[in-house]
């Protein structure tokens, strides 16, 4: 991966500022936002139901997080607030877009570990780190007091179709342009969730249906930030999970199908 030229000259004057200390912390505060695609058979479900249900999967999505960063390691969570998310289906569609429990990254040892909870059962998700093939872009846009450079790569991503009325399950493929916005101003090598690996920390991404935005930016905290490695629940390996969670997915649809509930809806989830 080549660096452009001005982003080179960005992260060599910085080298010498305190900001580069080996005791720098910091926390990022993100707001996120997505979308589920759905189509609806209006001979089954009234129009009120249809807008009941699009306002429920809007608000389930949008959220805030708070990324708790140093140099080598961060967590990354959702900001507690008195309104929980939702359960079921809800919840099921939060863990697939993988904003879900606590989620902590080592940079230096390549690992990373979420703490994540699942129709009520808590699961400790452990594994090394996804790698990123970003390709560095010379654009740039501010985002509050930073300048910001764009990144992407793509990957392969699946769009998942499905009736919660029963009449069964059909995928397809298709290629994600994941765009990426981080600044060298903070010389970390963290983003949000699972995003990481470039000369700064990522301040906004979006990634299929799903945006995430920082909205503070709190340097070197007067209260030392902790970042421990989450450690409640069955540990299981990201390939299980994904194993678990579609398993499940199998048995709701079954469960509604049979019952004759959802029918007349169709959802559109890209992973």
């Amino acid at each position: 991966m080549k660096l452009a030229p001005i982003v080179l000259s960005a992260i060599l004057a910085l080298a010498s500022n305190s900001i580069s200390a080996q005791n720098f912390q910091g926390i990022a505060t993100y707001q996120t936002a997505g979308s589920v695609k759905m189509e609806f058979d209006s001979k089954k479900m009234p129009p009120e139901q249809q807008e009941r249900i699009k306002s429920m999967m809007s608000k389930a999505m949008q959220k805030e997080f708070e990324l708790f960063f140093d140099k080598s390691a961060s967590v990354f969570k959702e900001v507690e607030s008195l309104e929980k998310g939702g359960h079921g289906r809800m919840a099921m569609m939060g863990s697939m877009n993988g904003l879900g429990g606590v989620f902590f990254k080592n940079v230096q040892n390549q690992s990373e570990i979420r703490e994540s909870e699942f129709f009520g059962k808590p699961f400790l998700i452990k594994d090394s780190l996804t790698g990123f093939d970003w390709k560095l872009g010379k654009e740039t846009k501010q985002i509050g007091n930073y300048t910001c450079y764009k990144a992407t790569y793509e990957r392969e991503g699946k769009i998942r179709s499905f009736s919660m009325g029963g009449e069964g399950e059909q995928d397809s493929t298709i290629t994600v342009v994941v765009t990426a916005w981080y600044t060298p101003q903070i010389p970390v090598s963290q983003g949000p969730d699972k995003y990481w690996g470039l000369p700064g920390l990522i301040m906004e991404i979006t990634d299929g249906q799903t945006v995430m935005l920082c909205t503070k930016v709190v340097l070197n905290p007067t209260e030392k930030v902790a970042i421990v490695e989450p450690e409640k629940g069955e540990e299981v390996t990201r390939a299980e999970f994904k194993e678990i969670m579609e398993k499940k997915m199998a048995e709701m649809r079954e469960m509604y199908g049979g019952q004759g509930r959802g029918g007349g809806m169709k959802i559109m989830i890209q992973d």
